[in-house]
Order: structure tokens, then sequence, then C-alpha cells
């Protein structure tokens, strides 16, 4: 896949840093050993979907299933992924696992991410996305048919647009 593969060609330079430790002085003066890593990344549903290798509907932080997420479960990590790919099936990964089983996540070659831990919802986005326009824009718009009629509501409707 050509996203996973462009992030980890980027990435790629930062390798040696995250298994050989750096010395680095700190802003106290001191000097200590630094092993770095990869941090968070924020992403919609869709991005998680693509980073994590998944197959869409399931969570790709947890072991949870698609159609029960409000049961507990424990979280996904690169380990279990690797291993379930060894055993099982292409036609099973995707449909007991959720895992798309012929793709590698762009962190598999870093020791220090696994993008189960590292992704992040992006909350902003969704709460945009639900306030503004799932709530507030189909209140207005049922407004303006309310109090201006259909085509007049149409035609404010598409100047805001």
């Amino acid at each position: 896949m050509v996203y996973d593969t462009s992030l980890a060609k980027i990435l790629k330079r930062l390798q040696p840093g995250m298994t050989e430790p750096e010395v680095v002085r700190f802003s106290d003066g001191h000097f200590r050993h630094v092993i770095y890593s990869v941090g968070l990344y924020i992403a919609n549903y869709v991005e998680q979907v693509l980073l994590a290798c998944i197959v869409r509907g399931w969570c790709p932080r947890c072991l949870g299933l698609r159609n029960n997420l409000d049961e507990p479960a424990s979280g996904c990590c690169h380990k279990h992924t690797e291993a379930l790919i060894e055993e099982a099936t292409l036609g099973d990964l995707w449909d007991e696992y959720g895992i798309v089983g012929d793709l590698v996540p762009f962190t598999n070659d870093y020791p220090q991410a696994d993008i189960h831990e590292l992704i992040a919802p992006d909350l902003l986005h969704q709460l945009i996305k639900g306030t503004f326009k799932d709530h507030i824009v189909d209140w207005v718009e049922k407004y303006l048919h309310q109090m201006h009629g259909k085509m007049e509501a149409n035609r404010i409707m598409d100047d805001i647009d």
C-alpha cells in the first residue's frame, strides 16, 4: 500500500534513534541516554482503518467484536496481529478478526511503535461534525422550511453552502 510504504520511507531515517541510545543534553544541563519513538497519530476512523490495516467496522485499538463493542475487550497489539497472520488464512483474518492480512502497518519496522497504541481519535473533527453538521445544520434547515417554505428554504440553504 502506497500510504504505509510512504510513511515508512519518510520515517526510515529516524529508525536508528529508536534502537540505539543517543546521548542528549537536557535543558537542566544534564546528559541522558535517549531512545526515540513515534508519538500519537491523530486520525479519523477512515484513516485509522487504513493505518491499522483493519476491516472497516472493526475497532483499531481493541479486539472487541464489531457487533458488540460495549463488552470489555483486550487491546490490540502488533505481536498479537503478527501471531494471527502466521496462523490464520486471509479469509479468517478478515472475517473473524477484522485484519487485512496482506497489508503491513508503517510502524511494523519500528521497535518502539505499535500502531494500535499510537492512533488516537480526531475528537475535534468528531465534535464539529457531530454537533455542527449533524445537529445544528439539520435544525436550521427544518427551521427555514417551517418559516419560509420549501422553495425559499432551499434557496437560502444553497446560499449557505
